[in-house]
Formats: structure tokens, C-alpha cells, sequence
């Protein structure tokens, strides 16, 4: 009997880009069409604040390669009040949105004070819950009060952007049955711990 060989043919998704972002605004239709060309089909527009979340949103419904997220990063936790927690309710319902986020703690930097972070990390996944959206989590030495938070709505998933941790972190991370995200960063020399990380995650 002769032998058949299955041709599949991969796609390749950006999760992860800011091509809505003013740096673009001159030449992003041809970034886009370069992209089509390398094989990469779909691209995700992830929101970092109010502004970038409608942007998102808009080109979204411009380009049907491109889908968009809402969300307002750990950074900017500061700025959100009751007001925008009421719009970003409103965003989270555009027809293209697929996922909530960069949402998220950073410790790190601390542009946001721990405690107001903590407030509206909680915030906004209420808000995915509310509108059945995977998060994109941005988080960076923030582990415990993260997956503390994640824990107090247990059914949720989502993926850990741009991940920096641990084996262990990682094991929390997939435990809670979240993806993980690896960046340019796992090829730093100094990244030893997440290599380890990149070496052993049975995908």
C-alpha cells in the first residue's frame, strides 16, 4: 500500500503586539502586509490603557487579520477610577475583542503604588470574568500577590506574558492552567533560571 504523507499547514499568530501604537502610524498597514507575507495570518493588538485599548479596537475593525484586547497595565493602575473601569466594561464588549489585558502586578518598577495595583489587578479580572475573556498578565516580581488574586477566581486562564520567572513560578503558573509566554529574553545570558524554564515545560 503506498505510503501518504499529511501536509498541515501552520499558521502563525502575533499574540502579542502593540501595532495600534503611535510608532506605527506611518507605515503600519505595510507592517502588516510584510507579516502576511513571512506567514504570520493573525495578529493580536494588546491594550495598555484606555487610550491604546480603543486603538486596538479601532484597527480591529479596520483589518480582519488583526483582533484586539482591552486592559489597563500595572504601570498605569493608578489612573483608573470608577470612570474607567465603566468604559473599559464598555470596550471589553467590542465584537473583536478576544482576550483582557495587559493586565497585571509589577513590583519592579512600582509606577503604581503595591496596594493600588493589588485594587485594580482584582478589578479587572472581575471585568474578564464578567465578559468570559482569557487575561494577558503582565507580572514581574509579584509572584505570591498574583497568583493570590488569580486564585480568588480559580476557573479563569489566560497567559502569562513575556514570562520571567522560576521553574517553580512556572509549575504555579501551569498548575492554574495558564500558558506561558517566552520572549527574547529567555536568549540573555544572564537568563540561566529561564532557560531551565524553556528546557523542561513539557508543551
Amino acid at each position: 500500500m503506498p505510503s501518504q504523507a499529511l501536509c498541515v499547514s501552520a499558521m502563525f499568530i502575533d499574540t502579542h503586539s502593540h501595532i495600534h501604537g503611535p510608532e506605527f502610524d506611518a507605515d503600519r498597514d505595510e507592517v502588516l502586509t510584510r507579516a502576511r507575507s513571512a506567514g504570520v495570518e493573525r495578529c493580536l493588538a494588546v491594550g495598555t490603557d484606555l487610550a491604546g485599548s480603543r486603538s486596538a479596537i479601532a484597527l480591529a475593525a479596520r483589518r480582519p487579520d488583526v483582533y484586539a484586547t482591552v486592559g489597563v497595565h500595572p504601570h498605569e493602575a493608578s489612573t483608573i477610577d470608577a470612570d474607567a473601569l465603566k468604559t473599559l466594561d464598555e470596550l471589553a464588549a467590542a465584537p473583536r475583542v478576544v482576550a483582557y489585558g495587559e493586565v497585571g502586578l509589577d513590583y519592579y518598577y512600582e509606577h503604581s503604588e503595591r496596594s493600588v495595583q493589588r485594587t485594580q489587578f482584582a478589578a479587572q479580572i472581575a471585568l474578564a470574568e464578567r465578559h468570559h475573556l482569557p487575561l494577558v498578565i503582565h507580572t514581574r516580581d509579584a509572584w505570591d500577590d498574583t497568583f493570590a488574586l488569580l486564585d480568588e477566581q480559580p476557573h479563569h486562564r489566560g497567559v502569562f506574558h513575556c514570562f520571567t520567572g522560576d521553574l517553580a513560578q512556572a509549575e504555579r503558573a501551569l498548575a492554574r492552567r495558564f500558558f506561558i509566554s517566552f520572549s527574547g529574553i529567555v536568549t540573555f545570558p544572564k537568563s540561566q533560571a529561564l532557560q531551565e524554564v524553556a528546557r523542561l515545560i513539557d508543551f
